[in-house]
């Protein structure tokens, strides 16, 4: 009796919850795709085509299954010619192997990238003349490993906070110098409330800022040894690493006053009271 009440039941489509009664004047073909049981046991045929139709567009890869079960379904294809199955076939190796290719094209660009920025480096450091005369001198397989490392070489350097390092080094050796507390008067700021926390001196690094800044630096020097050294005797090269020097002292100066004062401010900070308005008072 349970048997037949089962065979007997009417079909439910989990998909567009129509039901065999509804199809009355249209004939619909009926599946049962999956292991499920019950109301989610039936489903329209082009129903759970257009089903299969959107999961294969989020990705070709994730093969078709049942979202309750989670078994995957049969699915089954006329069969082709032979030179559409040659054809699909290279269009799978193609899908293969592209990743790879693209991958290929991207490292060697930023490689090449690197090199022609290591090579205008040199030239702006040492001079044009003078930097094309040492790269004719110099092996050219050595040329493809120093070229490409002289912005990697930058960045790597950029990311050493040797400000954070000095100002630490400072304040725990050379703290009691009345020079120094007049221009770092953050030694004489305690936390306020008898608060125990300590600022941190790290701050957040932005990597766009970190790699500007770093392959900005050659030019950067080279502008300022030009302005400072240039009715000198230095040679180009003298004059950008004399311009980098001064322009690196200048601006952690000027980085290390900036962030003692920002000490300040963070450890006088303080929450106040909420102010109440006047029908709060009231009430």
């Amino acid at each position: 009796m349970n048997l037949n009440n089962r065979l007997t039941s009417p079909k439910h489509c989990w998909v567009c919850f129509g039901t065999d009664d509804d199809d009355y004047e249209s004939i619909r073909d009926w599946v049962s795709p999956c292991k499920c049981r019950g109301s989610t046991r039936w489903v329209h045929q082009d129903c759970v085509q257009r089903w299969v139709d959107e999961k294969l567009k989020e990705n070709l890869s994730v093969k078709a299954h049942c979202p309750q079960c989670h078994t995957q379904y049969i699915i089954v294809y006329n069969e082709v010619n032979y030179l559409v199955r040659v054809l699909n076939k290279l269009d799978k190796t193609a899908n293969q192997l592209c990743p790879f290719l693209a991958a290929g094209v991207v490292v060697s660009t930023l490689y090449w990238s690197a090199a022609s920025y290591g090579a205008i480096t040199m030239m702006q450091v040492m001079g044009e003349r003078e930097a094309i005369t040492m790269m004719e001198n110099t092996d050219s397989y050595m040329l493809l490993l120093v070229l490409p490392s002289i912005p990697l070489s930058l960045i790597l350097g950029k990311t050493i906070n040797w400000e954070e390092t000095l100002l630490l080094f400072v304040q725990r050796f050379t703290s009691q110098l009345p020079l120094l507390r007049t221009i770092m008067p953050s030694f004489l700021c305690e936390p306020v409330n008898n608060s125990t926390s300590t600022v941190q001196f790290n701050s957040v690094v932005n990597p766009t800022t970190t790699l500007c800044a770093a392959l900005l630096l050659p030019t950067t020097a080279t502008v300022v040894g030009n302005l400072l050294f240039d009715n000198s005797s230095y040679s180009y090269l003298q004059k950008t690493l004399l311009g980098g020097l001064v322009y690196i002292a200048v601006k952690g100066v000027f980085r290390i006053y900036q962030r003692q004062h920002n000490i300040i401010k963070e450890r006088t900070r303080k929450v106040i009271d909420y102010p109440e308005t006047d029908t709060e008072e009231n009430n």
